[in-house]
C-alpha cells in the first residue's frame, strides 16, 4: 500500500546533515527519506514546504558526513510519476483556532497535513503533543510520527 508522507522542514535538513535533533551522527531522516522515494510511496508538499526547503538546504550545500545533496534528491523526485503530490496551497480548518500561538508557526504543514490526511513526520515533539492534546490528531485521524517511527513503518 502507498503511504504518503509530509516531513517537515527539520527532517530534510537533518538528512543533509547525517545529524538527528541532538546534534548527533545519525542516519535517520535520509534513510527515511531515501526509503520514501525508493519505495512506492509519495512526499506531500505544498507551495510554502518546499521554499521553505529549497531556502534551508540550499544554504547547507553539500554536508561532509552525508556527501548527499538532499535537495537534488528532492527535486528529482518531482521528476517521478507519483513520487511528490504538490499542493500549490491548503486550507484552514475549523479546530486549527485551538492550536496555541507557540505553535502556529506550524499552521501551514498542519494544514496540509490535514487536508491531505498524509503522516506529518517531525522533529517537533512540543508540536506533536499540541496537536494531540488539541484534539487535532483525534478529529482528523491525524498521523505525527517522529523520523524513527516513519522509518519502522516502512
Amino acid at each position: 500500500m502507498t503511504e504518503r508522507f509530509i516531513l517537515d522542514e527539520n527532517v530534510v535538513i537533518l538528512a543533509q546533515k547525517g545529524e538527528n535533533e541532538r546534534g548527533e551522527r545519525d542516519s535517520t531522516c535520509l534513510n527515511l527519506l531515501a526509503s520514501i522515494i525508493r519505495i512506492c510511496h509519495t512526499l506531500v508538499v505544498d507551495g510554502g514546504l518546499w521554499a521553505k526547503y529549497q531556502s534551508q538546504l540550499s544554504s547547507l550545500g553539500r554536508e561532509p558526513q552525508t556527501g548527499t545533496l538532499v535537495l537534488a534528491v528532492l527535486r528529482n523526485a518531482f521528476r517521478r510519476e507519483g513520487k511528490v503530490d504538490y499542493r500549490p496551497e491548503t486550507n484552514s480548518f475549523p479546530e486549527e483556532a485551538d492550536i496555541p500561538a507557540g505553535s502556529r508557526d506550524d499552521l501551514a504543514i498542519v494544514r496540509l497535513a490535514v487536508e491531505t490526511k498524509a503522516a506529518l513526520v517531525t522533529t517537533d515533539a512540543p508540536l506533536r503533543e499540541v496537536l494531540r492534546s488539541s484534539g487535532v490528531t483525534g478529529t482528523y485521524s491525524l498521523r505525527v510520527l517522529s523520523p524513527a517511527e516513519a522509518l519502522e513503518q516502512l
